[in-house]
């Protein structure tokens, strides 16, 4: 009897079985995998409300896996230290899960190896890793990325910290009680964004993809007007992820840089700029930027830096570039190979980002005669970047390569006339492929074309006169070699078409003297052209020097107040405020030189302070100013601004 009741039911649990299966087919989800993420009503749309309403409709995806109960269970919170957070994917690609790491479990870290594809709908997490490394190696057997997530754990390659670690927030609400603070305001945003626009982006176009950044900014202001972004007690879902607040901090960034160039007066000016910088580099630390860089990070960093240095801090801008860099190497940016499996568009974005780290680098690299921190090898050159009709933006991306070569020469090479010779004859081949109106100023039918024809004329007259400098270091009697006289003279034009061009762009813009490249490249111009032999003598450039000194001199007696301070002064740095107070002298003492050296002249003329030596203005191939003391024509209690 009992055998009976067995084998009666082995058929009652086969059909059971088959029910359960039925019902489960007749269950099966048809919600968006977004909001079966989230637990929120989907209504089946492609994509669906919910998904367009909270702002990322590209991820709106169906027939994604469901993850396991364990898989679940690894990423809890009680095991957030064992699994490595998620490092934020690179702008424009949002994870699937678009909650706020700080409210929610991470997802672990996905080291993939070179040949896993990875699309925008299914959106990975990505740190990059070379290909010598054991956990490439172990991705190009085991694809999953199931064992190169285990491996990277054990051996300690994966950041664990969902948080910024040297942030005391114990909760959500405490971070986002921390962003509200910072957000800027819709006043701040249209008065200042606008001087970035127009001032600062044209000429160092950091920004990999302003359109695309403006479309976040009104989104940034729908979600400010309806009050999202001011309310304390409730936390935004579209604003808190880390990649938002990681747009925020670009944002204020644009902004510091916008008010360095803005219309306000010192020291207003100079509160505005570092008041936003500030604010930006604490929604970097919101976003842990740290552990989880993406390509808003980066552009936060480079922006930070850059306007650093425009205000004369080039020595900590040069120290923040090092962690930019490392940062965009964690993502793989230096090289084209790591982002292969990236979409099209986001490879552009990356190559446009690597370029302008290449940019920032390479002019700080030549200033200091310091080692460069980035290459180009990992990239290939686009051969049609390069034939004909090359922009602004082009050519200072090859003067950027050609300032690597010539910093990464060893010491023969760099003192090498015939090397010289043949950058400099590379140098001129590309140049005569710019567009019309950057090879003449005939060309120029607008105002910007103007701008742009200038700049570039100033910092080609820079790499020309870094190229000609072995020249320059010879003894006069050198100066038969045909080679070296060529040199010579290509060094004396360069010298006086920077300062020229200088001059010009000062008429019509606010911009060469708020940019720390520019002015640094017109006073070195002109300390070397009053201490050279060639043309300390010359009255064409001695007449040069003069107008460029008459220019900051009156940016310095202009618009002080009853008490001395600048009212809509210029900023100057100290290392600027030496090297001008260098040239003064220089220029000043120019005629006394000539009647020592002529006791004819001599008599009879008043005697004065022994002249300036060399050695005392300047110092080193890097073109750094010595310690020279202000003189009685520029106190030392002189302004800075």
């Amino acid at each position: 009897m009992p055998n009976s009741s067995a084998a009666g039911s082995n058929p009652e649990r086969q059909e059971i079985d088959r029910i359960l299966r039925a019902k489960r087919q007749l269950r099966e989800t048809k919600a968006c995998y977004p909001c079966r993420s989230r637990k929120v009503k989907c209504d089946n749309g492609q994509p669906c409300r919910t998904c367009q309403k909270r702002g990322h409709p590209e991820i709106c995806v169906y027939g994604l896996e469901e993850s396991s109960p364990r898989k679940r269970a690894m990423l809890s919170p009680q095991n957030s230290n064992a699994d490595a957070s998620r490092v934020a994917f690179p702008s424009g690609l949002e994870s699937a899960n678009d909650q706020p790491p700080i409210r929610d479990s991470a997802s672990p870290l996905h080291t993939r190896p070179a040949s896993e594809s990875i699309n925008q709908e299914d959106p990975a997490n990505y740190v990059f890793s070379g290909e010598n490394t054991v956990i490439s190696i172990l991705g190009s057997h085991y694809t999953d990325g199931s064992i190169t997530h285990k491996a990277s754990s054990v051996l300690g390659l994966q950041n664990s910290f969902s948080n910024y670690p040297f942030l005391d927030l114990k909760t959500s609400m405490d971070r986002w009680k921390a962003l509200v603070e910072i957000v800027p305001q819709r006043e701040e945003i249209l008065k200042f964004f606008h001087f970035y626009r127009t001032s600062a982006y044209p000429f160092n176009p950091i920004l990999v993809d302003i359109d695309g950044f403006e479309l976040v900014i009104c989104q940034f202001l729908t979600s400010y007007a309806s009050g999202e972004l001011r309310n304390h007690d409730q936390i935004s879902e579209r604003w808190s992820s880390d990649r938002s607040v990681g747009q925020i901090s670009l944002l204020l960034a644009a902004l510091a840089s916008g008010a360095h160039y803005s219309d306000l007066g010192n020291p207003e000016r100079a509160e505005k700029y570092q008041s936003f910088a500030r604010r930006s580099f604490q929604a970097l630390r919101l976003a842990n930027f740290l552990l989880r860089p993406s390509l808003e990070v980066v552009q936060s960093l480079l922006i930070l830096g850059n306007t650093l240095q425009n205000n004369g801090q080039s020595d900590g801008a040069w120290a923040l570039l090092g962690t930019t860099v490392r940062l965009a190497q964690t993502l793989g940016l230096h090289t084209e190979k790591s982002i292969s499996h990236w979409p099209e568009p986001m490879r552009q974005k990356a190559r446009a980002l690597w370029s302008m780290t290449v940019w920032q680098d390479s002019l700080l690299s030549l200033c200091y005669d310091r080692p460069s921190m980035v290459s180009t090898r990992g990239w290939q050159l686009d051969s049609t970047a390069l034939e004909s009709n090359l922009s602004y933006t082009d050519m200072m991306r090859y003067l950027c390569r050609l300032g690597l070569q010539i910093n990464n020469a060893n010491e023969r090479e760099r003192n090498d006339i015939a090397y010289s010779s043949k950058l400099l004859a590379a140098l001129d081949d590309v140049f005569k492929r710019v567009q019309p109106h950057l090879l003449s100023r005939e060309h120029c039918a607008s105002l910007h074309q103007h701008l742009e024809h200038l700049a570039l004329r100033i910092h080609v007259s820079f790499c020309v006169s870094v190229l000609c400098r072995p020249a320059i270091q010879r003894p006069p009697r050198t100066s038969l070699n045909p080679r070296i006289r060529i040199l010579r003279n290509r060094a004396k034009d360069s010298l006086v078409e920077a300062g020229k061009a200088f001059l010009d762009f000062e008429t019509l813009s606010i911009v060469p003297l708020r940019t720390w490249s520019m002015v640094h490249t017109v006073l070195s111009s002109a300390l070397l052209l009053c201490l050279w032999e060639e043309t300390r003598h010359d009255p064409a450039c001695r007449d040069l020097q003069q107008r460029v000194i008459e220019v900051f001199s009156r940016v310095d007696t202009a618009g002080k107040d009853g008490n001395g301070q600048h009212d809509n002064g210029q900023w100057l740095s100290t290392r600027h405020i030496h090297a001008l107070v260098a040239l003064r002298n220089a220029v000043r003492d120019t005629p006394m030189r000539e009647a020592h050296a002529n006791p004819e002249t001599q008599r009879g003329s008043p005697r004065s302070q022994s002249p300036q030596r060399s050695s005392d203005v300047i110092s080193g191939p890097g073109m750094g100013f010595g310690d020279v003391q202000p003189s009685s024509e520029f106190p030392a209690n002189f302004d800075f601004g």
